[in-house]
């Protein structure tokens, strides 16, 4: 992908001539790391030692903007592209005497992957006196890779039960594990909205994870108790953003089956029976079955429809009192013709009970024989 500059070769050669040449070059050993990612700082250790025979002066180090490659010219920010070796008065390098300086630049965030190379400068004057020194430059290449590591998040689902009855909550544990070798950051888990059901989860928002990391979590899907029976397939997604700021999203599906549940149905026809007995006025069976109405609808999670009974309950028992309150004037006669009868029939009971039975006064009219 980059190539080397062939341009600052040429004028290096080209220049070289016109600097004092040395009996061999000093000694350069650059400290940076090997490879790099987008969007961090590198900086790079220059550690010179002067084992030349002669005195360097004014010495520095440059990377110059102008020779970057212009194929990664603007993945490359100078941050501190120029320094001085010394920067006491006197500017000199005696032989065999070492100094360091470090430079930095910063690789951006849009960065692509590859090799890179930038060209370093090391220049200044060479000789053993001030007045007959000579303009001195030596070129080194800055080389490394820039890495693009990148999230793969991935759904894996855990074993979960196919069918589920009207009202019944379903399960749905699954692990996302990110196998890929950079991190995943803002991470939302979600699921479409349906109507006929409701869904949630443990925790819906992941901030961080590390390469090789996993999380488990559960869908839990809350039927209602008059969701349709049926066969139903949603999607858990899951989205992120990698270190580049660069948006991914991964999904997997889910099916499953709705039953007809027998609560659903026992609780439609108690409340079909109370309402019959109601409009037939037997208001203590139509409260019976308005109350096992209310029980069934409220096991399954249909609280619409036992706040509803609840309001056929009130007017059930208000009927109720009202009808205690208006007996009529024939119901008391005949209570109280009831109520004398029994009263009589008590009286002749206790009465034959109480009465003494009378002792006999005759006696035997069988003469006595006498021996």
């Amino acid at each position: 992908m980059i190539k080397k500059a062939l341009p600052l070769l040429l004028i290096s050669l080209i220049l070289l001539p016109l600097y004092g040449a040395a009996d061999a070059d000093p000694k350069v050993e650059l400290t940076y790391p090997n490879e790099t990612q987008p969007g961090k700082l590198v900086n790079i250790d220059i550690k010179l030692t002067n084992t030349t025979s002669e005195m360097l002066w004014d010495l520095k180090g440059l990377i110059d903007p102008n020779d970057i490659p212009a194929d990664i010219k603007n993945y490359i920010k100078i941050i501190d592209g120029e320094k001085k070796f010394l920067e006491d008065s006197d500017h000199s390098i005696n032989v065999q005497d070492q100094v360091s300086i470090r430079l930095s630049i910063e690789i951006t965030a849009n960065a692509e992957a590859g090799t890179y190379e930038i060209p370093l400068k090391i220049r200044g004057e060479i000789g053993n006196c001030r007045q007959g020194c000579k303009p001195y430059l030596l070129v080194k290449d800055i080389e490394f890779k820039v890495i693009k590591e990148f999230p793969s998040l991935k759904i894996e689902l855990s074993s979960y039960p196919g069918e589920v009855f009207q009202g019944q909550n379903l399960k749905v544990p699954f692990k996302i594990t990110n196998y890929g070798e950079g991190y995943g950051n803002n991470i939302k888990i979600t699921v479409p909205e349906n109507s006929k059901y409701t869904s949630s989860f443990d925790i819906d928002s992941i901030g961080f994870m590390n390469s090789k990391e996993e999380r488990t979590i559960n869908l839990n899907i809350l039927t209602k108790g008059d969701t349709p029976s049926g066969d139903y397939k949603t999607d858990i997604i899951v989205e992120y953003f990698d270190a580049y700021g660069n948006k991914k999203a991964t999904t997997q599906s889910i099916s499953f089956s709705v039953k007809d549940s027998a609560v659903v149905k026992n609780a439609e026809n108690y409340y079909t029976q109370a309402n019959t007995y109601f409009e037939k006025k037997n208001y203590s069976k139509a409260l019976e079955f308005y109350e096992k109405a209310k029980d069934s609808y409220q096991e399954v999670g249909l609280t619409d429809k036992a706040s509803e009974i609840d309001s056929k309950i009130v007017l059930v028992k208000a009927a109720i009192e009202e009808s205690k309150s208006n007996i009529s004037p024939t119901t008391y006669i005949i209570f109280g013709i009831l109520l004398s009868a029994v009263t009589m029939e008590l009286g002749v009971l206790f009465g034959t009970l109480l009465r003494k039975p009378k002792s006999s006064s005759k006696q035997s009219s069988i003469p006595k024989t006498e021996y």
